[in-house]
């Protein structure tokens, strides 16, 4: 194999990182990674703080031995050689697949014919449009305004061929997560913890070259670059500190609006030091706990670990196991679990239509007034038209809104990808209707709205029907 160049023979010792576990052992046999483009680094250890010992000289394909996260959250691939080489590479330039040999069969889905009831209606558009987009497995979940009502579609599996998906089955709900981290800054702000108006400075305790605040990082319009994520806040301040991080432009106007997941875990970040308690710690006591859901921005705190799903890219190559998503983990220092905020939020498509609904209904989930009516206000203030993937919406705090969609006279919504999941969550202010749909291993073509096609042809359906369903598969 003529693929690295450069590169002497190295055995690796495992290698630990503060706040990480052992990487999970896999048989070559079973596993192997692709490397997709050439000059890839390959390192001594899983990060990009290790040695690099050597580089790729194009694409290639190794046995896989392990993997492990690194301090960003990124996931790193142990890979040999077959021979004498080892060493690691990022997920971000290659992708795990199950070998030929090991790849179950599966035959095609049979065509689902509806019953002619507005339930069954929407169960064909899921069935249909799943195998349209080769998905692996996709969970729906819908609330109906009218009664609170919450209904359940499913299809495929959450583990490639041997395990159905299941309405309680936990995915990774990606970007999704900034959505909460928005309702926790605002708790924070009833509470007289922060203001999200005020400078952050205010809250590390040290000048900043640009006035921003949690609002401006809320609303994509910081000026931060999309630097590099840091889990320590001592690393994080010092960026925030340095005038090349950011970029020219106007703090809070929409000519600077740049969607920004760094910006975004700076916002998290704020929380812990505002607080002094860690955002995880915070949102069970203040969010996920009172909806009554199983959620956490940490997927190795899930209870039932048994319900987390195997996620795939969409040529189904695997992204994540469940045997590695345990490991995945909080550190307990404030400041120091900003990655996992921005993309980490686990739990069931019905978890997370919970904590839509509640901001649809002003705030209040069944009994429990979760979050103020004006603080849900706050949240839905339209600032500005913003475009991105095709698509033009009113960007408001974290929340995306959407005019003339699907049936309505428009949604609040926020989209979500990473390690194959493709997600749409959304609510109709009007008629308070909650549709939540969670993908993995799908095709991520985009409607002309920018929203993923697969997400947006269901979503489609379920607002159109939700009102006509009568027969009752729900809570």
């Amino acid at each position: 194999m003529k693929i690295l160049k450069a590169v002497t023979a190295v055995i690796l010792s495992l290698v630990m990182i503060a706040g990480v576990t052992p990487p999970v052992s896999a048989a070559s046999s079973t596993y192997y990674v692709k490397i997709l483009s050439k000059d890839v680094n390959i390192r001594n250890g899983p990060g990009t703080k290790y040695k690099i010992i050597g580089k790729t000289g194009g694409a290639g394909s190794f046995n896989y031995l392990g993997a492990q996260f690194d301090d960003f959250d990124i996931l790193w691939y142990k890979i040999e050689d077959g021979k004498s080489f080892t060493g690691w590479v990022s997920s971000d330039v290659s992708r795990r697949y199950l070998r030929k040999a090991a790849k179950p069969k599966i035959p095609l889905p049979e065509e689902y014919e509806s019953d002619g009831t507005a339930f069954s209606d929407i169960e064909k558009v899921v069935h249909d449009t799943a195998l349209a987009s080769n998905a692996v497995g996709v969970q729906v979940a819908a609330i109906r305004g009218s009664d609170g009502k919450i209904f359940d579609w499913k299809y495929g599996y959450s583990k490639y061929g041997e395990k159905d998906i299941g309405n309680a089955t936990k995915i990774r709900a990606a970007s999704i997560s900034k959505v909460a981290v928005a309702i926790c800054a605002l708790q924070m702000q009833e509470q007289g913890i922060l203001d999200i108006n005020k400078k952050i400075s205010n809250y590390w305790g040290k000048k900043m070259p640009k006035s921003i605040s949690l609002a401006t990082l809320l609303t994509h319009t910081s000026t931060l670059r999309y630097l590099s994520m840091q889990t320590d806040a001592e690393k994080i301040l010092k960026q925030l500190t340095d005038k090349s991080s950011y970029i020219d432009g106007k703090v809070g106007s929409s000519s600077s609006w740049m969607y920004n997941n760094y910006g975004s875990s700076v916002a998290a970040a704020t929380l812990d030091v505002a607080s002094g308690k860690v955002l995880e710690d915070f949102a069970q006591e203040n969010l996920f706990g009172p909806l009554g859901v199983d959620m956490s921005f940490f997927a190795g705190k899930i209870e039932k670990q048994s319900r987390l799903a195997t996620l795939y890219e969409a040529d189904h190559g695997v992204e994540l196991l469940p045997s590695e998503a345990k490991y995945i983990l909080p550190d307990g220092e404030p400041g120091n679990n900003a990655g996992n905020y921005i993309g980490g939020m686990t739990g069931s498509a019905r978890d997370v239509a919970k904590m839509f609904y509640m901001l649809a209904n002003d705030g209040k989930f069944k009994k429990q007034q979760i979050l103020s009516p004006e603080s849900v206000e706050k949240m839905e203030k339209r600032y500005f038209t913003a475009a991105e993937n095709g698509g033009k919406f009113k960007q408001a705090l974290i929340l995306r809104y959407g005019a003339d969609r699907y049936g309505t006279n428009g949604v609040y919504y926020h989209t979500g990808n990473a390690y194959g999941v493709i997600a749409l969550a959304s609510y109709d202010p009007e008629t308070k209707n909650t549709v939540v749909v969670l993908t993995t291993g799908a095709s991520h073509e985009r409607d002309d709205d920018g929203v993923y096609k697969v997400c947006s042809e269901i979503a489609d359906a379920v607002y159109r029907n939700i009102d006509k369903i009568e027969e009752v598969k729900s809570e």
